[in-house]
């Protein structure tokens, strides 16, 4: 009886290399018209193989088995579909944490990291950590930025979603922040605290969006991350005319409140701030792209108006 050929003939097939893997499903991204293809696809390859990028570079010889080619696969059909590559990661980093991202909450943007960093300059003037209120908790990215930076020793964050309380919460124990207390709020948003709470600080990333932009944004963001969190009615400031009419009330003497806002919407944003005569200063400042996208008021100890800071980005117009 004849053994089997020699040179191994009857072997199972290798699997292809990790750069092989990468280069095919760079391939599978351009033809699909997304753009940097490259970089989509390492984390996805990344991510299928529980990897860091740098890992995934470091060994790009290593062969893949079938069942971790299965895995990137999956992947990479879950992206052609339209879901956030944020969502298949599972995770997104957001200033010096990484938290879970998926469908509960609004994926955190690098915008609002430049939030922290305009929050963080006012709070140096101040001599300790700060109580903080969070409109619109989310995933918990900006109340646990502000704990994790020392910039706030309490922070109450409110929303109208129960499931992305549990994210913020699942986020909060994933940092080992301590601090945070979360509460649902119904649509009147100030009925969930106490008659009596004040705060030093109160910050909100509010749904800015308006209801027909919603309906034109890009099916990636429309359909994967929840319209509350992006759609803010008919010109988008609903929520923060909310925020704004109450605001000052929950503030103590010296406090500031903090909205990240629409490109569109400076000139309405600082009108509502203005008319709400109780506060001392109403700013609007860049993003990085030179848009206005950021809103300050202050609540001043005394009522006079303070002199103009010719160093402080925030202005009264946009």
């Amino acid at each position: 009886m004849t053994g089997p050929p020699r040179g191994g003939a009857g072997r199972r097939p290798a699997g292809p290399t990790r750069r092989e893997i990468v280069q095919g499903v760079r391939r599978e991204l351009e033809l699909a018209g997304l753009e940097a293809p490259r970089a989509e696809a390492e984390r996805l390859v990344a991510a299928a193989l529980a990897l860091s990028r740098s890992e995934l570079g470091a060994a790009g010889g290593e062969r893949v088995d079938p069942l971790a080619a299965a895995d990137v696969a999956r992947a990479v059909a879950r992206r052609l579909e339209g879901q956030p590559l944020q969502h298949i990661e599972g995770t997104v980093d957001f200033r010096r944490v990484r938290l879970v991202s998926d469908g509960r909450a609004l994926i955190p943007r690098p915008e609002t990291e430049q939030l922290i960093d305009h929050i963080s300059a006012w709070h140096r003037a101040r001599p300790a950590p700060v109580e903080a209120l969070d409109i619109g908790v989310g995933s918990g990215a900006i109340a646990i930025a502000l704990l994790d930076e020392g910039i706030a020793a309490r922070v109450v964050g409110l929303d109208i979603s129960a499931a992305a309380l549990d994210l913020a919460r699942a986020n909060a124990r994933r940092a080992g922040a301590e601090g945070l207390e979360l509460r649902a709020c119904p649509a009147d948003t100030w009925s969930a605290l106490g008659p009596d709470e004040r705060f030093d600080l109160i910050v909100s990333n509010p749904p800015y969006v308006t209801t027909a932009e919603w309906a034109a944004l890009d099916p990636v963001v429309r359909d994967h991350e929840p319209r509350a969190a992006l759609d803010g009615g008919a010109d988008g400031l609903d929520a923060v005319r909310t925020i704004v009419s109450g605001a000052a009330a929950r503030l103590r003497e010296g406090g500031a409140l903090f909205i990240e806002i629409g490109e569109s919407q400076g000139h309405a944003v600082l009108g509502l701030l203005e008319a709400a005569t109780s506060f001392s200063e109403a700013r609007i400042a860049l993003d990085l792209a030179d848009r206005p996208r950021f809103a300050r008021a202050l609540k001043a100890a005394r009522p006079e108006q303070p002199r103009a800071d010719p160093d402080n980005p925030f202005r009264g117009e946009s």
